[in-house]
């Protein structure tokens, strides 16, 4: 083979796996948070009344790439993975794995977006749109609004989880017609669920189905969104298996001149723990976003959790609501960088056991914390 043309081959041959390469993008967020807490008692007796530490929840390194097969279509990937670098076990970090965040194989085009893979179910994948705070972090809400109040209070807790980022999951987003757009998602029986449990159990069949319908334009976003377990806890007392929970929730923001004000409301019915039983909950949040100068944002958000009402045993113990509420200021240093400084604090009812998020429950009924964070966030 003429020398030239062997040059040019193995040139070329060693160029494509660069030009793949060259498609795939790195991206993701590091999030510290410093917060010294006024923390709440354990139901252990040990008493903890102060505290300081680092969360650094919702941190992530993101790999992406797609490629174009014609006619408008195309076929992607990503993998998301938890970047959490706080060693703090209070609140617990959590353990990290290659793509334990969103990550799935998915193909595009005008026909809209399917994909499969380990991803936020529709709900939850919209829960942040309206929700001014975090999901996790010393100010996080998700487990107000989407979880069940405590999972190690035998009195209190009832298993309930709408927070779901399911393996095996089968998605679709519909293409957008203006502004409006429809998101779908399922599981197979083979699902990691919100308890653990897998569908080789008896009685436990793992399915999820969750939509959403949502709305943006202009200065206006809303959505609503549905979702129900089926058969995916494992309740065994009174020898009754695959309880079933449905949720409601709908979320609206409008942006008027310098303020942002934004609302959420959620709505759980589920299965009791025996048969012919049910219980109910409620739960809603209400914030603004105030840019009081370009760079600087002033945000205040309140959130309540109302009891558990039905006629469940679990939910005849009254008074188990909370709420929690945080004013804080936001300075953006660049369009990827913001450093802040807030104030949150629970305020649990006489029987209420919620905590910050990702911090342990296992805390006294009716305690209360409250906590002074100084933020700093870079998106890359």
């Amino acid at each position: 083979m003429n020398k030239k043309v062997m040059a040019v081959a193995v040139a070329a041959a060693l160029a494509a796996p660069a030009a793949a390469l060259a498609q795939v993008t790195i991206s993701g967020k590091f999030n510290a948070e410093y917060g010294f807490a006024s923390q709440m008692d354990t139901t252990s007796n040990f008493s903890r009344d102060s505290t300081d530490g680092f969360n650094s929840g919702a941190s992530n390194i993101r790999l992406a790439g797609e490629e174009k097969l014609g006619g408008g279509n195309s076929v992607w990937f990503q993998c998301e993975t938890r970047a959490r670098w706080g060693v703090d076990l209070s609140p617990t970090q959590g353990t990290s794995g290659i793509c334990d965040r969103n990550s799935a194989l998915g193909f595009k085009g005008a026909f809209g977006n399917f994909f499969v893979g380990r991803w936020d179910t529709a709900v939850e994948d919209s829960s942040g749109l309206t929700r001014l705070t975090g999901s996790t972090g010393w100010d996080g809400r998700q487990h107000l609004l989407t979880e069940s109040q405590d999972t190690s209070n035998t009195a209190t807790n009832i298993g309930i989880s709408f927070a779901q980022r399911v393996q095996n999951s089968f998605n679709y987003n519909s293409p957008n017609f203006s502004g409006f757009q429809v998101n779908l998602s399922t599981t197979s029986a083979g699902s990691a669920l919100n308890t653990g449990n897998v569908a080789t159990q008896s009685g436990l069949k793992g399915r999820i189905y969750s939509i959403l319908a949502k709305y943006e334009g202009g200065p206006l976003l809303g959505y609503l969104g549905y979702e129900t377990h089926s058969d995916n806890q494992a309740v065994t007392s009174g020898g009754r298996d695959g309880a079933k929970e449905n949720f409601l929730t709908f979320g609206i923001s409008y942006v008027y001149g310098p303020v942002k004000f934004a609302a959420i409301y959620t709505d759980v019915d589920a299965d009791g723990i025996v048969a012919g039983t049910d219980v109910t909950r409620s739960t809603w949040q209400i914030g603004a976003d105030w840019k009081v100068t370009p760079a600087g944002t002033v945000r205040f958000v309140y959130t309540q959790a109302d009891d558990y009402e039905g006629t469940d045993a679990r939910a005849a113990l009254a008074d188990q609501g909370a709420k929690q509420y945080s004013i804080g200021y936001f300075h953006a240093l660049s369009k990827r960088t913001t450093v802040g400084v807030y104030y949150t604090a629970v305020d649990n009812d006489t029987n209420g056991v919620y905590n910050f998020a990702s911090f342990n429950t296992a805390n006294k009924l009716g305690d209360n914390a409250s906590a002074f964070v100084f933020q700093a966030v870079h998106n890359f």
